[in-house]
């Protein structure tokens, strides 16, 4: 069966290479880091299609996942009280797996340091390229 991403589901969304989740950082409430999936509210993420795009909001804070700036290589994920919308799309590689961009641009979310597993590695946009880092896994909650 091939995953699916659903509006109004929430999932743990976890990086294929470093295997860390998306982490809304327990230290700033800000950031949004890679950290070793626990099952901790601040690692789900409520997805809502707007008919153009998704939004990802935070089950923690209800805050949604934002950039820290313009879009560009070694711009930070943060989260905003303002909706950002994302576009979403499947990995070329494997099916089952997804890429995330700022629409419109070939910026996407990448896991710090080519994927590195260490615990509060940040997650910020780059370039595409074909790194695992730059995939991710959706897993209903």
């Amino acid at each position: 069966m091939t995953a699916q991403v659903n509006s109004g589901n929430t999932y743990v969304i976890t990086n294929v290479k470093g295997g860390t989740a998306m982490d809304l950082s327990a230290a700033d409430n800000t950031s949004v880091i890679g950290w070793p999936v626990h099952g901790g509210v601040n690692q789900q993420w409520s997805m809502n299609w707007t008919g153009k795009a998704w939004t990802f909001r935070s089950a923690a804070t209800g805050l949604y996942l934002g950039i820290g700036g313009t879009p560009a290589d070694g711009t930070r994920i943060v989260v905003s009280a303002t909706p950002f919308e994302w576009h979403i799309w499947r990995a070329d590689n494997d099916q089952n797996t997804f890429r995330i961009f700022v629409p419109f641009t070939h910026q996407n979310l990448d896991l710090y340091g080519d994927g590195l597993r260490t615990p509060g590695d940040p997650i910020t946009l780059w370039y595409t390229w074909n790194g695992l880092h730059q995939t991710w896994r959706f897993t209903k909650v």
